[in-house]
């Protein structure tokens, strides 16, 4: 049929071609702007879905990040189905139209291919690539180890935390310890020289109380300005087994004190590991006063993280970040 002749609507193609690609039903219907923002929310929403996805993986409690992965999954799914159900009462309501240009079968299969063929393969590494930099996966390495957490997490296994680097680790001996005992901590500039960042981690209590010190030649820390200011901190050694395996945390602060902050320690390897974490802003009443403080030193940090389990372990953390990772 000819351009501008008059046509009848059908309802339910209009709902399927939505169903089938967001947007393209409100253009069946006559209402290209609307497809665009359609497509752009669906396709906007999807996309920071998969990268909050990707940071609950990596993050040090990924029970916190879910909240925004279900958020920005609920709104995709949403604005797709209401798509759905708008282009299918658009149809009904407009019953006849005259045909647009793209008003073709042919328009619309070649639409459906550029999406669904054309785009993955020309921009799914870039967009892939770029939400694994956002959060903090840079090295290929990196990448083959967060891959490895995701073929674990689809075989049942529990991973324990992202992998980052090959480290080199030298726990000191425990000393016997108690909640009471003051702990005394080194000026980090003694520790590790050479290294990219140097980790001073005290356990007061609980099965694996002791002094360890950690360092390593690739920087672990990165800085990130926007949207909030925060350091984090992605160590791991897995090699380990008997040792420190990984240390990671989140302050959530350019420079000073905060409570807001994360810090997760996991010594030994899954089954058998144990982990200890302290969320600064959910301290429980008699928990000994949380804390991170960040002190710039040149380009890179020194941070200290003080806090006490829900098991009552006191962590005490002084991390040298002197390579820094910044976003």
């Amino acid at each position: 049929m000819p351009e501008g002749d008059l046509k009848a609507r059908n309802p339910a193609i209009a709902g399927l071609l939505s169903f089938l690609l967001p947007g393209l039903g409100q253009l069946y219907n006559g209402q290209p702007q609307l497809a665009l923002l359609v497509f752009a929310i669906v396709y906007g929403g999807a996309t920071m879905c998969g990268l909050r996805f990707i940071g609950a993986l990596g993050a040090a409690d990924p029970r916190g990040a879910l909240g925004t992965v279900l958020f920005w999954g609920g709104l995709t799914t949403f604005a797709w189905l209401g798509g759905v159900v708008q282009a299918v009462f658009t149809a009904l309501e407009r019953a006849e139209y005259f045909l647009a240009r793209y008003n073709h079968p042919l328009v619309y299969l070649g639409i459906v291919v550029a999406a669904y063929g054309l785009a993955p393969a020309l921009l799914g590494r870039t967009v892939f690539q770029w939400m694994l930099t956002r959060n903090g996966i840079r090295t290929e390495q990196q990448v083959a180890e967060w891959r490895a957490r995701m073929d674990a997490l689809r075989s049942g296994t529990a991973a324990a935390r992202r992998p980052q680097a090959v480290q080199a680790q030298s726990p000191s001996p425990a000393p016997t310890l108690t909640g009471a005992e003051p702990i005394e901590l080194p000026d980090p500039e003694i520790a590790a020289r050479g290294a990219a960042t140097a980790i001073h981690l005290v356990l007061v209590g609980g099965p694996d109380g002791g002094v360890y010190d950690m360092h390593t030649a690739q920087p672990t820390c990165t800085f990130r300005p926007v949207p909030e200011a925060s350091w984090t901190n992605l160590y791991a050694n897995p090699a380990d087994s008997l040792g420190v395996t990984a240390v990671q945390f989140r302050v959530v602060v350019d420079t000073g004190t905060t409570t807001a902050f994360q810090i997760n320690v996991n010594l030994g390897n899954v089954p058998r590991g144990r982990a200890y974490f302290v969320e600064g802003r959910a301290a429980a009443p008699g928990d000994s006063r949380p804390s991170a403080t960040v002190v710039r030193r040149g380009t890179g940090a020194v941070i200290r993280i003080v806090g006490e389990t829900a098991e009552r372990v006191r962590i005490e953390a002084t991390v040298q970040c002197r390579q820094v990772l910044t976003e």
